[in-house]
């Protein structure tokens, strides 16, 4: 097997001016106008006035910071995104959802170079190809769309070009989901495209019996060893942003059973924590007939998170760089 680590080209950014400074970013949907309805707008502008020195503060970073800011031109309610009910988890207070949003975002002008904080913001970046059989495997990395309230960044899995497979995730402080960690990545989707099913069981065939979920799981392990990040949390289901009473067998199939099945217990405060490097179920619990396959699609997994932390250190040597205190 041959990885590649690659890096995407992007559309170029758009030309800026100052009447592109929109003073009223919460009366504007933009560019995911479709997720917006009257009552969840609604919510967002009151939401923003009585928290408007947090808004204030949301809006100073995003115009200080030239690839955030033009960003921000391009897609006016990305400033106020953390105003909605359920941006990330099902549950947070508004301080909460814009103390992860702000966090993010420093984290990534802290550790990123501009041009390719840029490339992540404007358009997915290819960091890993897996040439295997006739079919073209590709991990990519970008900014959460068009599901803009499951996270801000997303790990894909595509096929021959198509997503097939989402993990989304936002870098945050510890003290969010109760940690002692100074930091963490929180998964808040992890989940296949609908009508994807032939393409991800191929792609689990293909890929040395590892999963799609599994796979994604890796990859960002090896995101988290580049930035220095010793800890990653999830949702439960219940907790996810969509989640809804109808479906929820279909929510702890994808969120508690994935990572009860691995060994990791549920904290008090409804969030998966698992300490890194992950330490999977010892050899010995393994029945004797499935040890070589188990050790097999370790070592590919392995060779995964191997590969992202290498893009990372490729293209930001600086990537676990911490925020000054």
């Amino acid at each position: 097997m041959t990885m590649t680590v690659n890096c995407t080209a992007v559309n170029p950014t758009r030309t800026l001016t100052a009447s592109s400074l929109l003073p009223a970013q919460l009366s504007i949907p933009a560019g995911q106008s479709g997720t917006w309805s009257p009552l969840l707008l609604g919510g967002v502008v009151w939401r923003g006035f009585t928290h408007i020195r947090t808004h204030r503060e949301v809006l100073r970073l995003l115009l200080r910071f030239p690839p955030l800011t033009e960003f921000l031109f391009s897609n006016p309610s990305f400033a106020c995104k953390y105003l909605t009910q359920n941006y990330l988890v099902r549950g947070f207070t508004v301080a909460e959802r814009a103390a992860c949003f702000l966090y993010h975002y420093k984290r990534l002008l802290s550790a990123l170079p501009d041009s390719l904080l840029r490339r992540t913001l404007q358009e997915d970046v290819a960091i890993l190809e897996i040439p295997e059989g006739a079919n073209c495997f590709v991990l990519t990395m970008g900014m959460s769309r068009p599901s803009f309230m499951e996270g801000e960044l997303s790990l894909h899995l595509r096929v021959d070009g198509e997503i097939v497979f989402v993990l989304s995730f936002t870098i945050v402080a510890g003290w969010v989901v109760k940690s002692q960690a100074e930091e963490i990545l929180l998964i808040t989707r992890l989940q296949g495209v609908k009508g994807a099913y032939p393409p991800i069981s191929y792609a689990t065939k293909t890929l040395h019996d590892v999963a799609p979920d599994a796979l994604l799981f890796a990859a960002l392990q090896g995101i988290a060893n580049a930035f220095g990040i010793s800890e990653i949390a999830a949702v439960s289901g219940v907790m996810q942003s969509y989640y809804r009473e109808d479906d929820a067998a279909d929510f702890k199939e994808a969120y508690d059973d994935f990572f009860t099945e691995l060994g990791i217990p549920k904290s008090a405060a409804g969030f998966f924590r698992i300490p890194l490097p992950f330490q999977e179920k010892p050899l010995t619990f393994i029945k004797h007939g499935h040890k070589i396959r188990t050790r097999g699609k370790r070592a590919f997994k392995q060779q995964i998170q191997l590969a992202c932390t290498g893009f990372l250190e490729k293209f930001a040597p600086d990537a676990s760089h911490k925020l000054p205190a």
